[in-house]
């Protein structure tokens, strides 16, 4: 039985990307054994059952995850993201182990800043320049020894490049979920819903940009930052139709949450950050609303825009004083909206459909 280990040193909880708890599920499922390294404890029973061995790196050295990875010795090692390509680079040069660059954030001179932000600013330039070069070298290195390289479309696949990363052997694969046509939500369903990190340094302008729409209803679901809990208050006071739910639920309850709506709203403040002005199909929220028959209202990210309007599924707006309108447009139409939702999400997004590449890329001789 051959063995697949993957990596997630970046800090996020294992379950906030699709691609790496699905990953695993597919791979388990064709008959390899399933290795994961995560910083961190996995939140929800379900996520355990693929995993044949799991190591939680967050109070071990980078020496000891690959000292433990060598006596592993997988056949293949999957990295997703700078942070992992960091720990395994030494790897390269001591294990014949297929290495595969499973990329789901671009690093950027910005994710490098972020890190140095608490240095004193005499040191602070050098510092993150020094760094970002340091990790950089070794991310390129990486990056053309692997096997093959994942990007989840043509945009990010040019981004990418821009940062020096690019594999003549490239697939794009979209952030997505498996598809399955009874979790789509009913069309008695109403209003709209925006789920995720409820923190200042993620939806500072759209929550202040609401006190502009005081007559719009709109729920609000996730994890939330003391600054967002204040300001919810003071918009509550001002529109009772906001509502506030922090929970961190499963990706199933999740789910079964999201169904209540018609509508999901999928914004990004993307003005000062790569990642996400060009985030496109790298966005697993988006494709949790697409994924249940669910149309979608986004910010006029290229990425984001470009999908939702080519396939006609959502409205693109590029002021959050468009929202009321956008889905009164929607709800107007909503049966077209829906089955262009569910028919383009067959054909192109559903995740069952699209890995079966990367499996079949991995047994390459």
């Amino acid at each position: 039985m051959k063995k697949v280990l993957l990596m997630n040193q970046q800090g996020v909880p294992y379950e906030v990307s699709p691609a790496r708890y699905q990953l695993v599920h597919e791979l388990k499922r064709e008959g390899y054994k399933t290795y994961v390294f995560n910083l961190g404890k996995i939140l929800h029973d379900k996520n355990w059952k693929d995993i044949d061995c799991f190591i939680n790196t967050m109070n071990i050295s980078k020496r000891e995850i690959r000292k433990k990875i060598m006596e592993i010795m997988p056949e293949y090692l999957i990295a997703t993201t700078d942070d992992d390509v960091r720990v395994i680079f030494p790897l390269l040069a001591v294990m014949k182990t297929t290495f595969i660059y499973y990329n789901l954030e671009i690093y950027t001179p910005e994710r490098e800043q972020r890190r140095y932000e608490n240095k004193s600013a005499f040191w602070y330039s050098l510092s993150w320049r020094m760094g970002y070069l340091k990790n950089k070298i070794k991310e390129v290195i990486f990056t053309k020894k692997c096997k093959f390289f994942i990007i989840q479309d043509s945009l990010r696949k040019r981004i990418s490049k821009k940062y020096f990363i690019y594999h003549s052997n490239t697939l794009l694969l979209p952030n997505s979920y498996v598809y399955n046509e009874a979790d789509c939500v009913g069309s008695e369903c109403r209003g709209v819903v925006y789920s995720g990190n409820l923190t200042r340094d993620r939806i500072e302008s759209m929550i202040k940009k609401l006190y502009s729409i005081p007559n719009f209803s709109i729920v609000f679901s996730g994890r939330s930052d003391m600054w967002f809990r204040n300001q919810f208050k003071i918009l509550h006071s001002i529109n009772p139709g906001v509502i506030f739910k922090e929970q961190s639920l499963s990706p199933q309850k999740h789910l079964e949450f999201l169904k209540q709506f018609a509508v999901g709203f999928v914004w990004y403040d993307h003005s000062e950050d790569e990642n996400e002005e060009n985030i496109g199909m790298a966005s697993g929220k988006l494709f949790r609303h697409l994924s249940i028959g669910q149309p979608v209202i986004v910010s006029a990210s290229p990425g984001l825009a470009k999908i939702v309007s080519e396939y006609k599924i959502g409205i693109v707006i590029k002021d959050i004083s468009e929202l009321a309108k956008a889905y009164e447009k929607i709800m107007s139409n909503y049966s077209q909206y829906q089955d262009n939702v569910r028919q383009i999400y067959k054909k192109k997004f559903d995740y069952a459909q699209n890995i079966k590449i990367f499996l079949k890329k991995m047994e390459e001789k």
